[in-house]
């Protein structure tokens, strides 16, 4: 592909991802400058885009784990400035890390991502987490019993695909509020 297109692919991945995950994830400070919230979307940007090459090969639960708990470290670290109450949540990480991932996946670049981005549509599907707000996740622990309920969910299968699922049936019902 040429350097154009993948940029521009690059970009609008990135855009849903970013979208995605501040739209409703509470994720600046409010009075926060737009040049801090800039630098934070370009380091996660960075971060994102460095990680998924980790992903070409595949990578075990716990690498994904661990990468999604490096996220929020380093830009809490970083940037907590822009952020609401200084922290990057591992909500947010999972939500940005996951989608862009889906996202890579759903464009063939990457195998099957090991989890799914969990929002509030797809946390209203999964059973003892229905009353989680992705928003307010700052646990690794919740985040790993969450993904433990949504594998019972999805009947051991990938969750990524039954994810993928729940999102066409509920575009086709006409119940999805947003892109993704």
């Amino acid at each position: 592909m040429d350097s154009d297109r993948e940029a521009f692919l690059r970009d609008v991945v990135f855009g849903i991802a970013l979208n995605g995950t501040a739209q409703r994830g509470k994720l600046y400070r409010e009075g926060s400058s737009e040049t801090e919230r800039r630098a934070l979307r370009s380091a996660l940007r960075r971060a994102l885009e460095n990680l998924v090459e980790q992903y070409r090969n595949g990578l075990s639960e716990a690498e994904h784990i661990a990468n999604i708990d490096q996220i929020a470290r380093t830009l809490s670290a970083e940037h907590a400035d822009a952020l609401n109450s200084g922290r990057f949540r591992i909500g947010s990480a999972q939500k940005a890390l996951n989608l862009y991932l889906k996202l890579s996946w759903c464009l063939d670049r990457i195998p099957t991502p090991p989890h799914c981005p969990f929002d509030a549509i797809v946390l209203s599907r999964v059973p003892g987490c229905e009353h989680v707000r992705w928003t307010e996740l700052d646990s690794l622990p919740e985040y790993q019993r969450i993904v433990a309920c949504a594998r019972t969910a999805a009947h051991g299968g990938s969750i990524a695909e039954w994810e993928l699922h729940l999102y066409t049936a509920a575009l086709s019902a006409g119940r999805v509020r947003d892109i993704v």
